[in-house]
């Protein structure tokens, strides 16, 4: 009887079981929410501009959404999304976004974040925030995606009035400047650390529109990248009149890899080393991509064509 009983109670517990399986199976997965509902930002420079158009995210940057607004701090309101190099993809999906917003420079660099927000099955929308008629161009199509076609034009026409001053500085250089400008990410020796910047990456574009010559785009014309040359001949015979030097990532670090750097071939054959005529850009004014505050940066680099800012990273002159 009790055999009898204990089959019994098995039977049933395995039945449960089998109805409960086929009920969960039965559950849809979420949908993908409407698009424009949920929107999760990876990088400060789309979240700036959703914020100045007026549209609500539920994800935000792990690190630059201060420069932005300090509500989105608060982790009962914002997700912690991650970073453009590194997102939170765990904590993404569990957002359960609508759409994925971030710069498109990590994807270049890499290649791998839109493969996989794909296999998550979360729609991701790249902008290009390379150069400052990009980063203008890119305001525009944010907007015209949301919505908010005019919101979106009045922060352009910002952007062009703060533009204005400088600009009369640009156009008063004589003969055009030629630099050349580096960027630095913390990956280890100064070989493996330091790219030279096409016009393609933000670093050399600023260059360019601020009035100068980046003279790596007569090599490599129409290159979007960072150029890790293994023939340094023709390099070596550009002899840029500047060098520019970003730090991205851990900034400290690649400054002291630049350092280090100055005293080794094939750096230390540049007339522009020996003769002390290395800048370094503060990371807070140029950086990976495009900022709001790109005039702050036009405005260094000017200072530095006008001599009131010290080599390798010494800041203005007394």
């Amino acid at each position: 009887m009790k055999n009898k009983k204990l089959l019994g109670l098995i039977a049933c517990v395995v039945l449960c079981a089998a109805s409960l399986a086929t009920l969960v199976g039965c559950i849809p997965k979420p949908k993908t929410p409407v698009s424009g509902t949920r929107i999760v930002v990876l990088d400060s420079v789309s979240l700036e501009v959703l914020d100045r158009i007026g549209i609500e995210v539920v994800g935000v940057p792990s690190s630059g959404w201060e420069r932005v607004d300090t509500k989105y701090g608060d982790r009962g309101l914002y997700g912690d999304a991650g970073i453009a190099m590194k997102p939170n993809y765990t904590e993404i999906a569990m957002m359960n976004p609508s759409e994925v917003i971030m710069s498109d420079a990590t994807e270049k660099a890499f290649g791998n974040i839109k493969s996989s927000f794909d296999a998550l099955g979360i729609p991701v929308r790249f902008f290009n925030y390379n150069g400052v008629p990009e980063l203008k161009s890119s305001i525009l199509s944010i907007g015209e995606y949301f919505g908010e076609r005019d919101a979106a034009a009045n922060i352009v026409a910002e952007l062009n009035a703060k533009e204005e001053a400088i600009l009369a500085r640009v156009n008063a250089l004589n003969p055009k400047p030629r630099v050349m400008a580096l960027f630095g990410a913390p990956l280890g020796t100064a070989a493996q650390s330091i790219s030279i910047a096409s016009s393609g990456m933000y670093a050399g574009s600023i260059v360019s529109y601020t009035g100068a010559i980046n003279v790596i785009d007569g090599l490599y014309p129409n290159y979007n990248g960072m150029i890790n040359p293994d023939n340094w001949a023709p390099i070596l015979d550009l002899e840029p009149d500047y060098i520019f030097c970003v730090a991205h990532g851990s900034p400290d670090e690649v400054w002291s890899i630049y350092d280090s750097a100055w005293s080794g071939s094939p750096w230390n054959r540049f007339s522009a080393v020996r003769e002390g005529r290395v800048f370094y850009l503060p990371s807070d004014t140029v950086n990976i991509i495009a900022e709001f505050d790109y005039t702050v940066a036009m405005e260094y680099i000017l200072d530095i064509f006008e001599g009131k800012v010290g080599a390798y990273g010494a800041g203005y002159i007394a």
